[in-house]
């Protein structure tokens, strides 16, 4: 079995699915800026490496103050969002990389212009291996004086990763077929649907100290034979689990593509279409692996099913087995007189 590539470099669900330059609103004056949404590094312990970071702003006639401030963050819920730790006396994770970037605190970006900015990781001598993670936040200038923070979407998110033997330990908690609710956001696992169901979930606990994109194949049969879904990537959009999140990741039966326009930039994303199901059972099979590189490769393995009944074919059998029970009714009482005989209600009077 290969051995697969490094993935800590991979980004969660929420900013596969936007741009590679995000458009941020920046205060009220419809000021703006672009940032570059993840930085994803390779650094080897004792190692300092220098990057640097793109920053435009969308504002042709006035100049940007930009300050910039290293945060920490953790997962929201068992979905790709992050949930930044923007208070001051907010404790340091253990995957915090605050105490080795270094950044300017400050940049004016001139009026409908970018700027890159160099900043620093330098990653100690002994440090463990595994996936070290943080935030560097945007702020800018109010009217008023003062600083504005930007929306949670107004941060650069910083994966490194440091080689060498990690702890890797993922557990499934559930595998299914999954629903999502109207607000195209949240959802649950189901085991009767009475809509089409068009994609499958499985949540993996991450005990490690590394954070893992699982991949692998989904295979989905249905009770009678005939069509077979093979899902062949069950991580298409590379989702991250963190360090100690459970986290869902969610699989098309079939996808299409679909093309955004973000601030000028053009964005192909996969997205769920409605398949071609027959009421009835339905099995899933789910075989993902996860591993870094240097170390093993860990394989989870899972059986489950689901019953797709529509409201139409649920009324049409309760439908169908009323005629038959009052089909079957007038029969018995059918074959009671004609046992019984013509006397039957003569004798009874």
């Amino acid at each position: 079995m290969k051995r697969f590539s490094s993935i800590v470099g991979t980004a969660l669900v929420l900013l596969v699915m936007i741009a590679n330059v995000l458009p941020v609103s920046a205060a009220a004056s419809s000021s703006g800026l672009t940032i570059t949404p993840r930085k994803n590094l390779n650094i080897n312990p004792g190692q300092t490496v220098n990057d640097k970071l793109t920053i435009g702003n969308l504002n042709n006639s006035a100049d940007l103050n930009i300050t910039m401030n290293v945060i920490d963050f953790t997962f929201l819920d068992n979905s790709g969002s992050p949930k930044l730790l923007l208070a001051k006396d907010a404790p340091q994770t253990a995957w915090s990389l605050k105490p080795y970037i270094n950044l300017p605190q400050s940049i004016v970006i001139p009026a409908g212009q970018s700027r890159t900015v160099p900043y620093s990781i330098t990653i100690p001598a002994g440090q463990g291996a595994g996936s070290y993670y943080s935030a560097i936040q945007y702020g800018t200038g109010s009217s008023e004086g003062g600083n504005v923070s930007l929306s949670a979407s107004g941060v650069s998110l910083v994966f490194v990763s440091v080689p060498g033997v990690v702890k890797e330990s993922m557990t499934l908690k559930k595998f299914g077929a999954y629903a999502v609710d109207k607000d195209g956001i949240s959802g649950k696992y189901v085991f009767i649907a009475t809509h089409k169901v068009n994609q499958l979930g499985y949540t993996l606990q991450n005990d490690g100290n590394v954070a893992e994109a699982p991949v692998g194949s989904i295979t989905v049969k249905y009770m009678f034979g005939g069509k077979k879904w093979n899902i062949e990537n069950a991580n298409a959009s590379s989702s991250l689990a963190l360090r100690g999140q459970p986290r869902l990741f969610t699989a098309c039966l079939e996808s299409s593509e679909k093309t955004t326009e973000l601030g000028g930039t053009v964005t192909k994303a996969k997205v769920c279409k409605q398949p071609s199901l027959w009421p009835g059972r339905y099995t899933a099979n789910l075989d993902v692996f996860y591993g870094q590189n240097g170390n093993n490769t860990h394989e989870v393995n899972a059986n489950s099913s689901f019953w797709y009944l529509p409201l139409w074919f649920v009324a049409s059998v309760l439908a169908l087995l009323t005629l038959i029970g009052i089909i079957v009714t007038l029969i018995i009482r059918r074959i009671r007189r004609a046992v019984r005989g013509p006397s039957y209600g003569t004798n009874r009077r």
